[in-house]
């Protein structure tokens, strides 16, 4: 099915992070993350690739090897805060669109979240960025639209089974 629009860049970047969130923390493969977002989404955007997903998570991860990160998932909680903060999914009113729309061109590729990662994991290091609040995750957030259903579904073995058909 087409839609004619493709993800923004902002929720590439959550999706991405999340991943390798869950990959560090929860301990789930990013093929199945990927799938989960993957599955959740293509009704609502075009050309979001599994493998985009991986090799951005993939990327994130030598990135945070590279700075030996002391607590990769403090830093990834933070970032993914950051996107959140900037966009406010959830605010609603007259003059702002709705973050979720679609872009008509595809503005987001791993390079770019990547290269916005390292920008805010060097600030963050620095101190010259906003963190997130002790306790802080993304799936106790109920709010915030679409990233919040995508999160909190449970990916079962007959969706991976429907993605790969």
């Amino acid at each position: 099915m087409s839609t004619g629009k493709f993800c923004p860049i902002w929720l590439f970047k959550i999706i991405a992070s999340h991943t390798v969130y869950d990959y560090i923390v929860r301990d789930v493969a990013m093929f199945i993350s990927s799938k989960k977002f993957i599955s959740f989404f293509t009704k609502y955007y075009d050309e979001l690739k599994s493998d985009e997903i991986e090799i951005t998570a993939t990327a994130f991860i030598q990135f945070l090897g590279e700075v030996k990160a002391k607590d990769p998932f403090l830093l990834l909680n933070h970032f993914i805060y950051s996107v959140i903060t900037d966009v406010k999914p959830n605010e609603k009113g007259i003059f702002k669109k709705d973050p979720y729309d679609g872009d008509n061109t595809k503005k987001y590729n791993p390079d770019i979240a990547l290269k916005d990662f390292k920008i805010f994991a060097y600030a963050c290091r620095s101190g010259l960025t906003k963190t997130a609040p002790l306790g802080w995750d993304l799936k106790n957030e109920t709010d915030l639209g679409l990233i919040s259903e995508a999160i909190n579904k449970e990916f079962s073995i007959d969706d991976m089974i429907d993605s790969v058909i």
